[in-house]
C-alpha cells in the first residue's frame, strides 16, 4: 500500500496529477480542493489512499490526513466508491459534509450523479 507521495508534478488535470518520484511516475487522482491548491505548485507532498481492483490498482491523493480519512468513511458506505467520494469532496467542505450527514441533510449528496 502507498501510503504517500512526495515529487514533483509533471501533469496537472482536473481529475489527476502525474507526480514523479525517485525516476517513478504516478498518476494521483485528486478531489478539487486538492487540484485548486496544487495548480501553480512545482512539487506536491499528497497522503494517498491505495484502491485495488481486479482490472486496476488506482492512487487517490489529499493534502491533509483529515481529508484522507472522510474520503475513506466515504467509499466504505454501500454504494459510494471513489469517483463518487472524490465528486462529494468536491462540493463542500468537510465540516459542512460532516454536518450534514450529521442531521440527515441529504441535499448536499444527492448533488452527486449516481448518488440518491
Amino acid at each position: 500500500m502507498i501510503g504517500s507521495i512526495k515529487g514533483k508534478i509533471l501533469l496537472r488535470t482536473d481529475k489527476f496529477l502525474i507526480v514523479e518520484t525517485n525516476g517513478v511516475v504516478y498518476k494521483v487522482s485528486v478531489s478539487p480542493d486538492t487540484f485548486i491548491k496544487l495548480i501553480k505548485a512545482e512539487d506536491a507532498f499528497l497522503w494517498t489512499h491505495t484502491h485495488i481492483r481486479e482490472d486496476a490498482l488506482d492512487l487517490y491523493g489529499f493534502l491533509n490526513h483529515e481529508e484522507l480519512e472522510f474520503f475513506e468513511m466515504l467509499i466504505g458506505v454501500s454504494g459510494i466508491g471513489p469517483r463518487s467520494a472524490l465528486a462529494i469532496l468536491g462540493i463542500a467542505t468537510i465540516e459542512t459534509l460532516r454536518t450534514a450527514i450529521g442531521t440527515g441533510d441529504t441535499s448536499y449528496l444527492t448533488k452527486i450523479s449516481g448518488i440518491g
